[in-house]
């Protein structure tokens, strides 16, 4: 789905599978690069997507993990093995994802599958920048809803996009050693930023304008209550 010209997202709950989280295709003219991969079941669809871009697969040359959880970079081993794309995570990410820990993944306790376990081939430490085409993207370090999380600034054209992965409307759980203090610390950094939009996680495909003030809507919201009645992803629930 384009939401801006080379830049579309091929991935969510609505566009491969209802476990995949938002997944971003930013085509350059000599290569492109994906932020975040869904997950194995939605694999097929991805790739599937990507190639109605106009974009072949083998041309992806970077995965950039927002963070290391099953529906976000569960994918990345099937994209490295079939197109031999490189993934890049937040160095607090990396063990997780590497040992295939079903838990601090969150692929066992919200989804019932297993996580590939997957070499990281870049550790990010945040501050690092790219360019894909007319992209310049810069990594943030954004600790919470994970310890590696990181959210992306994207400029392109005077304008700028904030790629947040689940530093916005993630949730929360020990299980995966999220941390409020170090969440509100986050958002008080992209609140301290200016973006004209913003994509998230888990969203059907569209861009988010007046950003600033959504940003501040989800730091003011951020902690006051917390739900402990989440449902899995995998479970059918009659109520």
């Amino acid at each position: 789905m384009l939401l801006m010209p080379n830049f579309y997202q091929v991935g969510s709950e609505n566009l491969s599978h209802r476990f995949d989280g938002t997944a971003y295709l930013l085509r350059g003219d000599d290569y492109s690069i994906l932020v975040d991969c869904g997950t194995p079941l939605g694999y097929q669809k991805i790739v599937q997507n990507i190639k109605s871009c106009g974009v072949n697969p083998s041309d992806i040359r970077y995965i950039l993990g927002t963070h290391g959880h099953y529906d976000h970079v569960g994918a990345a081993s099937d994209f490295k093995r079939d197109y031999g794309c490189k993934l890049l995570l937040h160095k607090n990410d990396v063990e997780r994802v590497e040992s295939g820990d079903k838990l601090k993944t969150a692929s066992a306790v919200l989804y019932g599958e297993d996580f590939v376990p997957v070499k990281v081939d870049t550790q990010l430490n945040g501050g690092e920048h790219f360019t894909v085409g007319e992209f310049r993207i810069e990594a943030i370090h954004t600790p919470g809803h994970t310890p590696g999380g990181v959210c992306y600034e994207v400029e392109v054209n005077g304008l700028k996009l904030l790629i947040a992965g689940d530093t916005i409307n993630g949730g929360f759980s020990k299980h995966i050693d999220s941390n409020e203090e170090d969440w509100k610390r986050s958002l008080d950094i992209l609140c301290s930023r200016h973006y004209d939009m913003m994509v998230v996680g888990h969203s059907n495909a569209t861009l988010l304008c007046d950003a600033d003030d959504r940003l501040k809507d989800a730091r003011n919201s951020f902690a006051n209550y917390y739900n402990p009645w989440f449902k899995r992803f995998d479970q059918k629930y009659k109520y």
